[in-house]
């Protein structure tokens, strides 16, 4: 590694979740959907999303024959990649489970997009090698390695050799009977999820050899689902675990439409969902909430946060998060602390936190996680 930055060198990392645009769609600038966070997100050195649409018009829809969860078409005018360029984002992560809905000709033509506005892609590629190829940046002299994985996997959605799609870790599904409630006629079952080893191992090995050649490690996980407040599935604690044990400094989760908890699993965070950073629809197929049409989604799921992690080349130092709010045009905003939404934000989350033992402080206008430079 690099001897060019001290040890005394900082660098700011950011991370947030799901993003959508469909700005060219609506005909409006392409840099409109960040112009109330991009002047925060462009704070940082290395700035990560995950892009939950495709950015082609090429492809077919492969094998999914439901409505598409009722979001219309998950191709965007390739156009719309702009909007992420102007956001000030520079790696994406392209491994979710709306990544193959139009096949390999979609996904690489989408990649290719990211690529020609100049960000990386991480978690997809035209075969497994490049699915799990990390994107790696140096900014300051500090070396950050980035990796991305989706746990969410739609039928062929995963590279192989030859094969394009995600970098895949597959979750098998259990029921377990509830002995000690037999005499209840219809008790829900126990619901177990266990990620298949041979895709853990994979993962394992890729974050072991990042770990070998960066000062700081981030691992995007696509996982969990729709739910009540809080919830987190039984993999996810069993993955988020194991690529901390593998050397992963900090693990960023996707999916849910809401927040959830953030553990510190040997000094290292993991926030199991940042929700929809900026999910912008086209189109909406049942009735929603009036002046809502562009970004239907209950009030909960408007309380969003972007991560923010000060790190060094001794590795992560500082973990906090700032709360956000998604507006009826699917605009994030950042929230000064004296406005009543940034309340509405923490104790939406501080009590998913608290489950997970981890306790949340307010400094400024960002929510510390953990800050490894002040003493208890």
């Amino acid at each position: 590694m690099t001897d060019q930055a001290s040890s005394k060198e900082t660098i700011v990392i950011h991370a947030v979740g799901n993003i959508a645009p469909r700005r060219v769609e609506y005909g409006e600038p392409v840099e409109s959907l960040f112009a109330l966070a991009q002047q925060k997100i462009k704070e940082a050195d290395v700035s990560l999303c995950n892009a939950e649409r495709l950015f082609t018009t090429k492809g077919c829809l492969q094998y999914r024959k439901h409505d598409l969860h009722n979001f219309a078409d998950p191709r965007i005018d390739p156009e719309n990649a702009k909007s992420l360029v102007s956001g000030g984002f520079n790696v994406v992560s392209h491994a979710n489970n709306a990544c193959f809905d139009y096949g390999p000709d979609a996904l690489l033509d989408s990649i290719e997009v990211f690529r020609r506005n100049g960000m990386q892609v991480i978690g997809a590629g035209k075969d497994i090698a490049e699915a799990r190829k990390p994107a790696i940046l140096e900014p300051k002299g500090i070396k950050v390695g980035l990796l991305a994985y989706n746990l969410l996997l739609h039928v062929e959605s995963e590279a192989r050799e030859g094969k394009p799609g995600c970098a895949p870790i597959h979750v098998s599904t259990y029921y377990e009977a509830d002995e000690t409630q037999k005499f209840l006629p219809g008790i829900p079952p126990k619901i177990i999820t266990i990620p298949q080893e041979d895709d853990v191992l994979a993962m394992e090995e890729d974050v072991r050899k990042l770990r070998g050649q960066v000062d700081v490690v981030v691992v995007s996980m696509h996982w969990g689902r729709p739910g009540p407040p809080g919830t987190i599935d039984m993999y996810q604690p069993t993955v988020g675990h194991r690529a901390v044990d593998a050397g992963a400094d900090l693990i960023v989760g996707h999916h849910g439409t809401t927040t959830r908890g953030i553990e510190i699993y040997k000094g290292r965070a993991i926030f199991y969902c940042l929700a929809n950073f900026a999910m912008e629809r086209h189109r909406h197929l049942r009735p929603v909430e009036p002046g809502w049409e562009r970004n239907p989604i209950p009030k909960d799921a408007r309380y969003i946060m972007m991560a923010k992690c000060v790190a060094s080349k001794e590795g992560i130092q500082k973990v906090s998060f700032l709360p956000c709010y998604s507006n009826q045009r699917a605009e994030p905003e950042f929230l000064s602390r004296t406005d009543a939404r940034f309340q509405e934000v923490f104790h939406y989350i501080e009590p998913q936190c608290k489950e997970l033992g981890t306790t949340l402080s307010v400094e400024g206008e960002e929510v510390i996680v953990f800050n490894s430079t002040k003493t208890p």
